[in-house]
């Protein structure tokens, strides 16, 4: 009985520490969602700013986005095993990007600081380029895909494979056409852009009193598009490069196979 007794006075403290975490939780997350919608993202003038700029080649548009991390807004997650922790809360920033109709020569400036009661930061920058119009490559394709670069700042969040440049990044590659023809979904023509995959990751590192500039111009070559067929049936895909080549069993493309050339050259 002794035992018995014990068990039943200590679980309801057990139980009292783990509610209270969750009511704590679930009353901080609420007070944290309040205060920043009555404070929320706006850059303050005083700020330090990262120059964007690159040329959109004929028929694409750019998209760019920047991407903002709070280290006093959390997110709460739980562990398979029931244990709560925290993960900082991230704020998309679009920005409605104006280009010249006859260079297709762009520019924006990004701020370091978000501003708001999370006091935002930078965590990474995201420039994508997308078709517009593939008519002249193909009658009755949409455009799908695109190819750009994802910079993530001073050390954030980040994928392993990539470059660690400071304060400029000067990124120039060639992008290709790619048709996806696919006879297992209802769209059988798509053509996107690809230069290596979806985007190429940098790490960029600030250092003061220096410039901050992220350009990138690609050069678009519409004389060679590989080809992903996607066939019906139990027949397997397959790549089709322009010189002829063909991978069976493949879904995807290796860059260098395009024009024999690898992505950093």
């Amino acid at each position: 009985m002794k035992l018995t007794f014990r068990l039943l006075t200590i679980s309801p403290l057990i139980l009292c520490l783990t509610g209270c975490e969750f009511i704590s939780n679930t009353i901080s997350s609420y007070w944290q969602t309040y205060k920043d919608k009555s404070e929320p993202f706006l850059p303050p003038e005083k700020n330090q700013w990262i120059t964007v700029e690159g040329i959109a080649p004929p028929n694409t548009r750019p998209n760019l986005d920047s991407i903002y991390a709070s280290n006093r807004c959390l997110t709460t997650h739980n562990t398979a095993g029931g244990t709560l922790y925290h993960l900082p809360k991230y704020h998309w920033n679009r920005f409605n990007i104006s280009v010249d109709p006859v260079t297709g020569y762009f520019k924006e400036k990004i701020p370091l600081n978000g501003g708001g009661w999370c006091q935002w930061q930078i965590d990474n920058i995201e420039l994508a380029l997308e078709y517009t119009n593939v008519s002249h490559l193909m009658k009755n394709a949409v455009s799908r895909g695109r190819a750009g670069i994802n910079v993530y700042i001073n050390g954030a969040r980040k994928p392993s494979d990539m470059k660690k440049l400071e304060n400029i990044i000067d990124y120039r590659p060639t992008i290709y056409p790619v048709l996806r023809k696919s006879f297992v979904t209802g769209n059988a023509n798509q053509i996107g852009l690809y230069a290596g995959g979806k985007l190429t990751f940098f790490e960029l590192i600030l250092q003061q009193k220096n410039e901050w500039k992220i350009k990138y111009i690609p050069t678009l070559d519409e004389t060679k598009m590989p080809k992903i067929i996607i066939p019906g049936g139990n027949k397997p895909s397959r790549v089709e490069y322009p010189d002829g080549k063909v991978d069976l069993d493949r879904d995807s493309i290796d860059y260098w196979k395009i024009n024999n050339t690898p992505q950093w050259e």
